[in-house]
């Protein structure tokens, strides 16, 4: 065990807190791991809580509790593979210290085994914050006594500890399949990967626009949608073993421990032909000296950074995520245009339509963060960026300008979607694209300032630099934190006059976005040559 137990610690150092490229910085690295923590929590406690209440407002009046149980247990399920199936293909067989753990004096099943936990721990945080708020809300608002007694939360507890040993299982498995294809098919396996998390987010989006009316369905036939359920048959007995069926919760824990069990001692005896395999690529034959097409530097580079952008699910799914979310919302605004002109005027010009359309297209920017690990992605190759004949200034604006390429018309059309949706007079419509416009720029300036200044160079893959980098939290939630200054602003601003209102958050956002591009054009090429 105490083999295991210092493999376990390694692996999870791997996953959360992974060093920077310069010692001695205890403190990052410590912050890299929260980061990722407090992420995983937000996402979690955001959905679960939002969801929850929602659910339990239509189904503790009849009773039906146990299906908030199971929605959520659903959902924590598939966000533990979205997470993690794609982190088991780097974190367990893709690690680049395989080949010295595979040559100390322990069992490949024991080396499996500890990573394999790594994972689990990444998914009981997802089970924690899905089923724990779900548990709290319907303690609050149950009519029927559920969650007044500790045997509740006990079982509970139980539930939230068994779940993720499932959605482990399912992560490693689909992970080994994805290696699998990425080794055989080296070509296909970044679009085979990018089509999977497309059906995802489809999927997604169809659920939030039809949620009302699925909820309203659950008041008329919750019964029979919990009938209809029986394909999630673990699911469905977690939910019953909640509120109070001990033999079903045994049942669900035994099916989530024993398919755990057979893919760590299973994958565990052909661990090391399994990491050879999929670490093989088969010989090329395109190294041929051929003529080359003539193209200018930046557009080389771009093109550079496009194949990295799109080429890797990753990075894509990760970092790109808001521009999707960005383009939803606004052509979700003219699908629904008639039901938010309604809700608009029952509320009586009570809610300031304005900065809550600038709100949301902030949010969606501010999970737009392409250029804060783009620094970290060249990893030990970035000599080679540095030794081209370019200067260190052209090599840091081609990033941001690649970002820019696709945040600006993103924001751009979402403006303008969302400002003829609401009917926001033709001046408001343009202080919203032209004040999102400042935002996306000032965004993509500071995520290349801290892609500078805390760098992870010898990350071991791309997932570690998407979801642990320091560079990467603080490229989203430094800019979601301006985004609730400026609301500040704007409140403070009312008191005054209606210009004020709008005029000093405007004059924020301009003030940051022209200070980060200073300090960048003053400190970023020197920054550069430091790493």
């Amino acid at each position: 065990m105490k083999k295991f137990f210092a493999l376990l610690k390694v692996s999870v150092k791997s996953m959360l807190l992974s060093s920077t490229n310069t010692p001695g910085r205890s403190r990052k690295k410590a912050a890299s791991g929260i980061g990722a923590i407090v992420l995983i929590a937000f996402l979690g406690l955001y959905m679960s809580g939002l969801y929850s209440f929602m659910l339990m407002e239509v189904l503790a009046p009849i009773h039906m509790e146990v299906l908030v149980f199971i929605f959520m247990g659903i959902a924590a399920l598939a966000m533990g593979l979205l997470f993690t199936t794609f982190a088991v293909k780097g974190v367990v067989f893709g690690g680049k210290d395989n080949d010295l753990l595979l040559s100390m004096p322990v069992s490949s099943t024991v080396l499996m085994a500890s990573r394999v936990t790594a994972i689990y721990l990444e998914n009981l945080l997802f089970s924690f914050f899905v089923l724990g708020p779900a548990g709290a809300v319907c303690a609050f608002l149950t009519q029927s006594g559920v969650g007044h007694n500790l045997l509740f939360w006990v079982r509970l507890l139980i539930a939230v500890l068994a779940l993720p040993l499932l959605d482990t299982a399912l992560s490693v498995l689909l992970g080994a399949l994805v290696a699998f294809l990425s080794a055989k098919v080296s070509k296909g396996g970044a679009l085979g990967q990018n089509i999977v998390m497309a059906l995802y987010m489809v999927a997604v989006f169809w659920f939030s626009f039809n949620l009302s009316g699925m909820i309203e369905d659950l008041a008329a036939n919750a019964a029979g949608i919990k009938d209809s359920l029986s394909w999630a048959a673990p699911i469905l007995w977690m939910g019953d073993g909640i509120l109070g069926d001990w033999k079903l919760l045994l049942a669900f824990v035994a099916c989530c421990a024993v398919p755990l069990a057979l893919v760590v001692f299973g994958l565990g005896k052909v661990y090391r032909q399994a990491v050879t395999a999929f670490a093989a690529r088969s010989a090329r034959n395109d190294y041929k000296l051929s003529a080359q097409s003539a193209s200018g530097q930046t557009k080389a580079l771009l093109v550079k950074e496009a194949k990295r952008f799109f080429g890797t699910p990753m990075y894509l799914w990760n970092c790109g995520l808001g521009l999707i979310m960005l383009l939803a919302a606004g052509i979700a605004a003219l699908v629904m245009r008639d039901d938010l002109r309604a809700f608009i005027a029952m509320t009586g010009g009570f809610l300031p339509v304005l900065p809550l359309a600038a709100a949301t297209m902030g949010f969606c920017l501010c999970t737009c963060v392409i250029t804060a690990p783009a620094i970290s992605l060249e990893g030990k190759y970035l000599w080679i960026l540095r030794e081209a004949p370019m200067e260190e200034s052209s090599l840091l604006w081609i990033k941001v300008g690649f970002q820019l390429l696709l945040s600006l018309p993103c924001t751009v059309i979402a403006g303008v979607c969302i400002a003829i949706a609401v009917e926001l007079p033709a001046w408001q419509g343009a202080v919203l694209v032209v004040s999102m416009l400042v935002f996306a720029v000032g965004q993509a300036v500071f995520g290349m300032l801290m892609g500078l200044c805390f760098p992870k160079l010898d990350a071991v893959n791309e997932t570690v630099v998407m979801k642990q980098s320091l560079s990467a939290v603080l490229g989203m939630f430094v800019p979601m934190a301006a985004l609730g200054l400026c609301g500040l602003l704007y409140w403070l601003g009312g008191k005054m006059a209606e210009w004020a209102a709008l005029a000093f958050p405007i004059a924020l956002l301009a003030v940051l976005t022209v200070l980060c591009t200073v300090i960048l054009v003053k400190r970023g090429p020197a920054m550069l040559k430091a790493l």
